[in-house]
């Protein structure tokens, strides 16, 4: 037997020191993707129950719409200036509206996004100025623009779950749950952001008996979410956080985020549900932070 050479003992250590190591590099996204994605689901989920809710029963729902639809349109202004900024140079957003490419998560998020942009836009701007749009068929073109508009909304709170799913990112790659996560979580914030509008504003007690049940079933609905993206994610998140950071991002996420908002979303007066709907964006953000810095967190270390 021949003693090995220097190359082969080259060649098998440079195999031995990367086989382990990730063939990703973690992308440079932080605390404004978090905050892109607590906007984005805030924008989405207000302007879906609002407009399931006025479309279902315009009586009930019609006096909030000068409230909801100027504050979707604001968190979506939020959400685009934190994703503008996160792209590092404005002008990649609008080289991303030249090209469509459906196939692409990314591609048709930015065209559903702009799209989105859209009805909430005419909504806001008939719901703070009805004398700028108005006329007797306008009642068949709102109810239009709040149906295409829940579609859109829909895609938007959700598009980003698959973007990050269909990465090679460790962490990401096995969030098969992070759409379904964002889209429950979205409706979740929209219901108790609106109960709490309607809470402010007086309205009567059917409207708000209603939305204290739907936040309460959104609110059950995310604890499953949470713990089918847990499962999907259980290994990389292990390796990233350890069982102190689990057990703490486990206290945020279920324990203030779901647990005690379900309970306090019942209360009577507006300070229950203002907590409440507090408890529920930090538990938001405590998910959306940990899963866009696994990443970074996993960076060098092994596969396992």
């Amino acid at each position: 037997m021949t003693a090995p050479t220097n190359m082969d003992q080259t060649q098998q250590a440079t195999i031995v020191g990367y086989q382990s190591r990730p063939v990703t590099k973690p992308p440079n996204w932080h605390g404004l993707v978090t905050l892109d994605m607590v906007l984005n689901n805030l924008s989405t989920g207000l302007f879906l129950v609002g407009a399931i809710g006025e479309l279902a029963d315009p009586v009930a729902f019609g006096p909030l719409a000068p409230l909801v639809y100027p504050l979707a349109l604001l968190f979506l202004l939020g959400d685009l200036v934190s994703l503008v900024l996160d792209l590092g140079d404005p002008k990649r957003f609008h080289h991303m509206l030249r090209v469509w490419k459906p196939s692409s998560p990314m591609s048709l998020g930015t065209w559903v996004l702009a799209a989105y942009a859209v009805p909430v836009t005419l909504l806001a701007v008939a719901s703070v100025l009805p004398f700028a749009i108005g006329g007797v068929g306008f009642d068949l073109v709102r109810r239009i623009l709040l149906a295409v508009g829940s579609v859109l909304a829909v895609i938007v709170a959700a598009y980003k779950g698959v973007l990050f799913s269909t990465t090679a990112q460790r962490g990401w790659e096995e969030a098969r749950w992070l759409g379904g996560y964002l889209i429950n979580s979205a409706l979740g914030l929209g219901a108790a952001a609106l109960l709490l509008l309607a809470t402010l504003t007086g309205h009567e007690a059917a409207l708000m008996d209603g939305l204290r049940l739907a936040a309460r079933l959104l609110l059950a609905l995310n604890l499953v979410a949470i713990v089918l993206l847990a499962r999907d994610v259980r290994a990389p998140l292990r390796a990233a956080h350890g069982a102190d950071g689990i057990a703490g991002l486990a206290l945020l996420a279920i324990g203030a985020g779901v647990l005690l908002p379900f309970l306090l979303v019942g209360a009577r007066g507006p300070v229950g549900v203002a907590v409440a709907l507090g408890l529920m964006l930090a538990g938001a953000i405590a998910v959306r932070h940990a899963i866009v810095q696994m990443p970074h967190r996993l960076a060098g270390m092994p596969h396992g």
